[in-house]
């Protein structure tokens, strides 16, 4: 707090890790409020540095700050994802700001003009000076945005103001990005082993995974319409030619190059370690997943596809449970998919049973007092009824749980939602447990995985999940929920 009137661009970085920290564990409130203090202390020091004198590293200076700024909005992007988060950048701040030039330049301090993210030439560019390309992290700024585009629409949408032109203006806003992307940057087989060689596996890893998350949302939005409102039934899905088996088809695509992704940088990572994937790689996996099961389940896909889509959940669900050894976040990810996972091992797509799958080892436990830490992940409950309580006495086991689900992000279905949800009372607190071996399991995830039922249909979860997806519980599961 010492250098609150003269923030300096070191206090700013540090600020931004403390922000994907916090957002890591769970903190969301504290990830926000933490995250408009940075875009003000960036605005305090673009006055005062306006006001000093320039020297020879002047370019590298300002275009560390530039980057600073970038990652502000890119923060401010994924932290504001759900409604009554407002922005903490807003399009003043960055609608003259360059975006982030190439790497090289940046690294041997070559000045350089690059465009806005408008499109247009940034101020003080010199008359006849021509634009350089947009950098690597460049790139990235653009493909937030798509996305951030995406769940602005998510947002928004309500099925009766579901408008299909605005499905489409979004895939053109994804496919501008794509197309603007340099050769090297394109997404083609064995591009990612080759970036992996050159040390840029993960700026390309995490581009590709941002515009096929964003992808896969537009689609499943539109799938999840048609569902709602078109009287959808199982049994005429594949006799009838429509348009939306095209878009099953470019959302399993997308899906499985994000899976391919990240098995690409884990083979080629350390042997003696387990990669460390940024959140949106994990989030971009679980929604990939997540769909490719609801797909699968709700018998979208052709059945001989049925074991690609099982391979798919099994591999994300391996990402997701080494993930939540870093990011307590990823732990509700893990436990949602974990359950989808067991439908899909079953075979019955209409009458599987879910079972919960062992909880990851070793993750660490969840013991925050903000309103937003509870790290339960989505069970799922069949509605009561006579036959199942008798079925239940008569197998000597308790009665099945009251009905209703717990969301991806803890909460209860059905009593709200994020746009109307308040913070619930933190749980008791709970001693910290020491470190568990690799052969343990972390007893907080124990306890909530053993609430999950083991009687949950395929129809079931397809209901569960489509609720979910309308009451956005997904981007509260990806913000950390609590707001």
């Amino acid at each position: 707090m010492q250098n609150m009137d003269n923030p300096s661009l070191a206090d700013i970085q540090a600020l931004c890790l403390l922000i994907i920290h916090e957002w890591g564990n769970r903190n969301a409130v504290r990830a926000y409020i933490y995250l408009g203090q940075a875009a003000r202390m960036s605005q305090m020091y673009r006055i005062i540095t306006s006001h000093q004198s320039r020297d020879p590293d002047q370019f590298i200076k300002d275009e560390s700050f530039r980057r600073t700024l970038w990652l502000i909005y890119i923060l401010d992007c994924f932290l504001t994802s759900s409604p009554g988060r407002h922005p903490a950048v807003s399009h003043h701040d960055i609608k003259d700001v360059p975006l982030p030039c190439p790497d090289m330049s940046f690294n041997f301090g070559t000045p350089t003009f690059v465009r806005t993210l408008t499109g247009t030439s940034p101020p003080g560019l010199p008359q006849g000076t021509p634009l350089s390309d947009v950098g690597e992290f460049g790139h990235i700024v653009m493909a937030t945005q798509a996305w951030r585009n995406v769940v602005e629409m998510l947002t928004t949408v309500t099925v009766d103001t579901y408008s299909e032109d605005q499905c489409l203006s979004l895939e053109a806003g994804i496919e501008s990005v794509r197309s603007s992307l340099p050769m090297h940057f394109l997404d083609k087989p064995g591009h990612i082993n080759l970036h992996i060689t050159m040390g840029s596996g993960y700026t390309y890893a995490m581009l590709h995974c941002l515009l096929h998350c964003a992808t896969i949302m537009v689609h499943r939005r539109r799938l999840l319409h048609f569902i709602q409102t078109e009287n959808f039934k199982q049994d005429t899905w594949h006799m009838s030619p429509h348009l939306h088996a095209q878009t099953v088809d470019r959302v399993f695509a997308a899906s499985h190059t994000v899976v391919s992704l990240l098995q690409a940088l884990e083979t080629n990572h350390d042997k003696d370690s387990v990669p460390n994937f940024p959140l949106v790689m994990l989030f971009s996996c679980f929604t990939a997943c997540a769909t490719v099961a609801w797909f699968s389940l709700k018998g979208l896909t052709p059945v001989d596809i049925n074991e690609t889509a099982e391979a798919i959940v099994a591999d994300g669900m391996r990402f997701l449970s080494d993930g939540a050894n870093t990011w307590v976040l990823a732990i509700p990810w893990y436990r949602h998919l974990s359950v989808m996972a067991k439908v899909l091992q079953n075979g019955d797509r209409e009458g599987g049973r879910a079972a919960t799958e062992p909880a990851p080892p070793s993750v660490k436990e969840d013991t925050a007092s903000q309103p937003d830490n509870s790290v339960e992940g989505m069970g799922y409950a069949r509605h009561s009824s006579a036959n199942a309580a008798e079925t239940a006495e008569h197998n000597g086991v308790e009665a099945p749980r009251k009905s209703g689900f717990t969301t991806i992000n803890g909460g209860s279905a059905g009593s709200s939602t994020p746009v109307t949800a308040t913070a619930s009372p933190p749980p008791a607190h709970k001693p910290e447990s020491p470190i568990l071996s690799s052969s343990d399991r972390n007893p907080q995830l124990d306890s909530a995985a053993g609430e999950v039922p083991a009687d949950m249909t395929g129809a079931e979860l397809c209901a569960a999940f489509e609720r979910q997806l309308l009451d956005l519980d997904d981007l509260a599961a990806f913000m950390g929920g609590g707001v």
